[in-house]
């Protein structure tokens, strides 16, 4: 499988500076760029392609690329929401759009999603050699109100993570801390990717 390529970035953090302050009962402002950044290492450490969970934290578009049609097409990165559209090219390198009335989304009951093309519709030919087929998605846990709704367990786990590299109480516990960080997020770990 093609490595899925970031489109368009979350346009919020999972978890706030002043959540993490909060959780950890941390006043003023002379560590919040710190905490920042370490918010920021959490989420890459969770989320995305390269992220131990395979999952998007906030919503962000993302393509993935395959070299020929299949009557399904699976999409690595998980909750999809929707299917912005799905293109092709041709060896002239001209691209055209399959129409939504040809494919539908769907998800199974472990969270993976694909894209299933309908009985009867007729792949292009003389497609591209490499990445011809493209599907660009809407994926991760959706904005409400312009909060994240990322679940409360991975909320968790990202405070967990931050107060093991600022808190230095907890770089001493930080076994306990990891099995407990585990534990939160271990629902949403692929299996078998």
């Amino acid at each position: 499988m093609r490595r899925p390529v970031l489109v368009t970035p979350a346009s919020a953090l999972p978890v706030t500076v002043a959540e993490v302050k909060g959780a950890l009962r941390i006043d003023g402002a002379d560590l919040d760029s710190e905490i920042e950044s370490q918010i920021k290492s959490a989420v890459e450490y969770y989320e995305g392609w390269s992220g131990i969970l395979g999952v998007c934290l906030v919503e962000q578009t993302w393509r993935q690329s395959f070299d020929r049609f299949e009557r399904c097409l699976m999409l690595p990165l998980r909750p999809v929401q929707s299917i912005t559209s799905v293109n092709w090219r041709n060896a002239a390198g001209e691209t055209a759009t399959v129409a939504t009335s040809n494919y539908a989304l769907e998800t199974d009951d472990g969270g993976l999603s694909f894209v299933r093309f309908k009985r009867g519709y007729a792949y292009p030919s003389g497609l591209a050699d490499a990445g011809a087929v493209s599907v660009e998605y809407i994926v991760g846990w959706p904005l409400a109100e312009g909060k994240p709704t990322t679940p409360e367990s991975i909320k968790a786990a990202i405070k967990i993570r931050v107060q093991m590299h600022i808190d230095e109480a907890a770089k001493q516990g930080a076994d306990v801390l990891e099995k407990i960080e585990s534990r939160l997020i271990g629902t949403y770990r692929s299996v078998g990717l």
